[in-house]
């Protein structure tokens, strides 16, 4: 929370919202992306959006009237997976020590974080492997509230069905993967590698129990959550659920490319040694 001074016209004066995504709605303005910058930065941005609807105004000031709580989410292999709320935007070490460090079968070179803002959902991978062993520093890696953080291991095939999420089919690694409270779909498919190339978006399989204790199988647009931030494409997920990832075949150009390719390279080939020769 912020509170909007304007000098030149008082009646602009307001208390602001950022919300995680580091947007606010300015008076006259509208919607600000703030994301990144310095209270003095922001100040000076807010004064060339406002200046622009009146030249008198030149003194507009900024002042954090409270620190919301930042909440991100890590799964995987650490001590205690789950949710922590942070004063200021945490690193990701500092949600690694929060979860109770790494578990022993924890790999910290392939550790992703997976956010969501502007209708789309992106995945980082991060190597924070040197912290522990003293090879080297790691840069810090700011994360924001509701992002997800994922320490992949090897205990996947440790964990009950009834404890985690089987998830099969167009994944880099199926398997079953502990989860403690419903947890996105997308998430649960990060656990699992992410879905490879050849998986169908369009149509995840989701068998999960219904009200009445019956399972049923739904499927899933994931592709409608990616491009339009459809929550219906992105479910939670619970303990005990499956999820299949259908894999389409690659269509016939894909199939065929690599065969006319290596054809033409193999002709090309041939005919520069007749020529060599000749």
């Amino acid at each position: 929370m912020v509170q909007l001074n304007v000098l030149q016209q008082p009646t602009l004066d307001r208390s602001l919202t950022v919300r995680p995504d580091g947007t606010a709605v300015v008076p006259l303005v509208g919607e600000v992306s703030m994301a990144g910058l310095t209270l003095r930065e922001a100040e000076q941005l807010v004064l060339e959006k406002l200046r622009l609807f009146n030249r008198e105004i030149s003194d507009v000031s900024l002042t954090v009237m409270q620190y919301n709580a930042l909440r991100v989410y890590i799964l995987g292999a650490v001590a205690n997976p789950g949710s922590y709320t942070f004063e200021a935007e945490p690193t990701l070490w500092d949600v690694l020590r929060a979860a109770g460090g790494p578990a022993p079968d924890a790999s910290l070179s392939q550790v992703r974080v997976v956010a969501e803002g502007a209708g789309a959902t992106t995945a980082a991978v991060h190597d924070v492997s040197g912290i522990l062993t003293g090879s080297g520093p790691s840069t810090p890696v700011f994360l924001r509230s509701g992002d997800t953080v994922i320490v992949p291991g090897n205990a996947a095939a440790q964990v009950a069905p009834a404890q985690g999420v089987q998830v099969f089919g167009g994944v880099a690694a199926p398997g079953t993967y502990l989860i403690n409270e419903p947890t996105r779909l997308m998430s649960v498919l990060m656990l699992a590698g992410a879905p490879v190339e050849t998986g169908d978006l369009k149509k995840v399989w989701w068998v999960h129990a219904d009200p009445q204790g019956r399972h049923a199988s739904t499927p899933v647009d994931l592709v409608a959550f990616l491009q339009r931030g459809d929550l219906a494409g992105n479910p939670l997920v619970h303990p005990g659920d499956t999820v299949q990832v259908p894999q389409h075949a690659p269509g016939f150009f894909r199939t065929i490319y690599p065969i006319i390719l290596g054809t033409i390279s193999t002709a090309a080939a041939v005919s520069i040694a007749v020529n060599r020769l000749n």
